[in-house]
């Protein structure tokens, strides 16, 4: 099949490649997080089989972050130099036969190889499939992450519901990644084909036809404005610097938040509230499911009032919940409303990862790269966050230490101005193709 350039007045067709392709970015986020999801409630199961204690377990399980944040960059640089399409589907495979290795492990050091190759299987295809989102956001000329990462939020939810599910049946662990690594595989793979490839530099006018004075001419007049060009780039290139370094700062509180609830509300709820054991988990449960829901409208709220307007907002929505919930930790109703705290933090996170990697896709720096770095910086908070916590609780009590989140919160508020919503590329709209990978969507010649 032919390719054809999709123009401004070929709308319907323009429309229904970007919405396939944004079907497609939506799957592969969604199997990303099934898969990993699911390894969470098998942990005590794991650690039990393997006879690990509590030490031993913690070392082991440092294996899939370190395996994430080591192949960040290469992944970024994978996807710069062959292009986002490729690279999902060089990894997809690998990430989900993965887990199919866990009947071969057979102590910590096994565990932590086999959780390192799992970490840089999901980092390449989670940075791939985010810069194939910011390539269907630019087509759109609107936000459509905040959609995209709501898909990554409920594959999140159905996979710690079919951990838990498998775990209370005694299912082999081993058979679940098998299951659902096929199924993840299935649905995600066949769906690449309606991604679209990665735009095409614009060709240039050779000057071969022009003749020697015509050549002299423009030659000198590139020269006369060489040095006033590279002084606007050099003011630009610091101005993009500092956006660039906000946008850091804001990845790095909206993670390290993520990782305190993800690994502190259970915590929290059971040893400040006293909140029975099988309800401590509630707070991770309303933090998830209030982030789902707010992504699911994050996109139309951040065109109507602007992604800086919106982060703002629900950052101070999440501070004042958050420490509402603090104030009456220890009091008779201070487990409900730690619940209510944490659902609030989910709340106010929710659009901030996807506003900033949309905001990094659209510097002038290569997506990949830029996407690579963000994350990096994030997961370095999503890893550093829960020691911090856990070293000032030995100091001055879980209670007052998880008063930090008030401060990340505040920080994400302060850096929010470098956020900014995606700008049409009329690039892809009407000069260049809006072109699925070979054999997907309907093409003409």
């Amino acid at each position: 099949m032919g390719r054809a350039a999709v123009t401004g007045g070929n709308d319907p067709l323009r429309r229904r490649r970007l919405t396939h392709a944004r079907i497609a970015t939506m799957i592969a986020l969604f199997v990303l997080a099934l898969v990993l999801a699911s390894w969470a409630p098998r942990v005590p199961q794991i650690k039990a089989d393997l006879r690990l204690g509590d030490g031993r377990l913690g070392l082991a399980l440092l294996g899939a972050p370190v395996g994430a944040v080591l192949t960040l960059w290469l992944a970024g640089i994978a996807v710069t130099r062959f292009g986002s399409v490729p690279v999902v589907r060089a990894t997809l495979p690998g990430y989900c036969a993965v887990g199919s290795l866990f009947p071969f492990v057979d102590g910590q050091w096994s565990l932590f190889a086999l959780l390192a190759l799992w970490g840089a299987t999901s980092s390449g295809l989670d940075i791939a499939a985010n810069a194939q989102a910011v390539e269907v956001e630019r087509g759109y000329g609107r936000p459509i992450m905040a959609t995209a990462h709501a898909a990554w939020t409920a594959g999140a939810l159905t996979g710690a519901g079919i951990g838990t599910a498998a775990a209370a049946l005694a299912v082999p662990v081993g058979a679940q990644f098998v299951a659902l690594g096929a199924i993840g595989l299935v649905i995600a793979l066949p769906a690449t084909w309606w991604m679209l490839a990665d735009p095409v530099a614009p060709m240039t006018e050779p000057a071969g036809g022009k003749s020697g004075p015509e050549l002299a001419v423009g030659r000198s007049e590139e020269v006369a404005t060489a040095a006033a060009e590279r002084g606007v780039r050099r003011r630009r290139g610091r101005r993009l610097s500092g956006q660039f370094a906000a946008l850091c700062a804001v990845a790095f509180g909206s993670f390290l938040c993520e990782g305190v609830a993800a690994d502190w509300s259970a915590v929290y709820l059971a040893e400040v509230t006293g909140a029975a054991a099988g309800g401590a988990g509630a707070g991770f449960v309303a933090f998830t499911v209030c982030m789902l829901a707010v992504r699911l409208v994050g996109d139309r709220v951040m065109v109507r009032y602007s992604p800086t307007r919106t982060v703002r907002g629900l950052a101070a929505v999440a501070g004042v919940g958050f420490a509402g919930a603090l104030a009456v930790g220890t009091l008779p109703f201070g487990s409900a409303a730690g619940v209510i705290g944490f659902g609030a933090l989910g709340v106010g996170t929710a659009c901030v990862v996807p506003a900033v990697f949309s905001t990094a896709g659209g510097l002038d720096a290569s997506t990949g790269t830029s996407i690579a770095v963000v994350s990096t910086v994030g997961y370095a908070g999503w890893l550093t966050g829960p020691p911090v916590v856990g070293g000032l609780a030995e100091l001055i009590g879980l209670h007052r230490a998880l008063t930090v989140v008030l401060l990340l919160l505040a920080t994400i508020a302060a850096f929010a101005s470098a956020l900014r919503a995606p700008r049409p590329d009329h690039a892809v709209g009407e000069q260049c193709p809006v072109r699925p990978v070979a054999g997907g969507g309907t093409a003409s010649s």
